[in-house]
């Protein structure tokens, strides 16, 4: 998926939500906003899926601030909120297509979209989504081609529920490879995350996506292990959207099954589904 005029200004005013995180000082802020108007000007044209370009202006900002991980203290906030959570709807979850529902509502834990914001209570948030189902749910279809996974996160805290969808791969029998973040994007789950979290514990392999601080997935940075496993792969799962926009501009791949919240409305525009909806869609 290419760049969109809708993506200007969420993308720059991410900046300057990531830039307020790391100082109070207006100027530095100013800064951040002005290098990476500058740099996205510079680059809007480029041949390239948007995530690429995304990542650029983030990690411009990143420099300009002086940070590599602006989202840390929200990371940790979030992780401690969604154990609360999952602790308590655990008991909801009693198959596979509840764990499908249940990894999609995960990913509303996200500061990367204008206009989204996380539900102070995420409990009964969850709830009300859950008791609503999917808007496209093909999650039977999905079950039917776990047999090798490449199992693609998104956020932290997010990457608990995550963790309740593996198990259930796990129970029909697959083998799961899971990557996160090679380095801190947004508040993307990395490696310190994902075993915070226990993610070894229930899969099978855990890597990241390569790169750096990449947004999404750039399948010619990728480490040797993980195209190993997207090679010998039965299903690719992908979570959120930084990583539909990724994928999507990729031809070859095994089945993809996207899992996310409709968070923008480029994507709802592709997809043909309304802003703000959960989806399961398998693509073949």
């Amino acid at each position: 998926m290419r760049i969109t005029d809708d993506c200007r200004d969420c993308l720059l005013s991410r900046v300057q939500f990531q830039a307020a995180l790391c100082t109070e000082d207006k100027g530095t802020i100013e800064e951040a906003q002005r290098a990476a108007r500058s740099l996205l000007d510079t680059i809007w044209n480029d041949d390239v899926p948007a995530p690429v370009i995304a990542g650029a202006v983030h990690r411009c900002c990143y420099r300009t601030v002086g940070s590599t991980d602006p989202y840390r203290t929200l990371k940790y906030k979030d992780t401690l909120a969604a154990r609360d959570v999952v602790a308590k709807i655990r008991p909801l979850i009693s198959d596979f297509n509840s764990a499908v529902c249940a990894a999609v509502i995960g990913n509303a834990m996200d500061y990367g979209v204008l206009g989204h914001s996380i539900s102070e209570d995420f409990t009964n948030y969850f709830r009300h989504e859950f008791s609503k189902g999917l808007y496209h749910d093909d999650s039977e279809e999905i079950a039917k081609l776990t047999r090798r996974v490449v199992y693609l996160t998104d956020n932290t805290g997010e990457i608990l529920f995550d963790k309740i969808l593996i198990e259930e791969l796990k129970h029909l029998g697959a083998h799961v490879t899971v990557a996160v973040k090679d380095a801190p994007i947004l508040n993307d789950a990395t490696l310190d995350e994902a075993r915070d979290a226990g993610i070894e514990e229930v899969a099978d392999h855990l890597t990241t996506t390569g790169g750096g601080a990449e947004l999404g997935i750039n399948l010619d940075l990728i480490p040797p292990d993980l195209a190993s496993a997207i090679k010998k792969a039965t299903l690719i799962i992908s979570k959120g959207l930084a990583n539909y926009e990724s994928l999507s501009d990729y031809s070859n791949l095994p089945p993809v099954a996207y899992l996310m919240m409709v968070k923008c409305e480029p994507i709802a525009r592709i997809l043909g589904v309304p802003k703000g909806v959960k989806i399961a869609r398998l693509i073949r």
